[in-house]
């Protein structure tokens, strides 16, 4: 079992929010509805068996807001260990 919490870096504004929730596919991987916060960091957690797929995907779809830096980290339940990546324009970024 794995665990991804992908947040933006800086705060973003609700409508932003709500349009990264949905650009990543976040809503396909959740049963609760995404209420976006006023003027907050973009925050989205999921529990999944396999984030590899997932994680390509949101890096891809990064690309969508290429002004903004999105984390994901990766957490494997079973290994104990965890992958942190910073991604900016579709990209991960390199040393993160």
């Amino acid at each position: 079992m794995q665990t991804l919490t992908i947040q933006s870096v800086d705060v973003l504004e609700e409508e932003l929010q709500n349009e990264v929730h949905h650009t990543f596919g976040m809503e396909h991987y959740t049963d609760y509805v995404f209420h976006p916060r006023s003027d907050a960091v973009y925050s989205a957690t999921i529990v999944l068996e396999e984030s590899e797929p997932v994680i390509a995907k949101i890096i891809s779809a990064s690309a969508s807001f290429p002004e903004h830096e999105f984390m994901i980290e990766d957490l494997d339940m079973e290994q104990n260990s965890m992958k942190r990546y910073r991604l900016k324009n579709g990209k991960v970024i390199p040393g993160s």
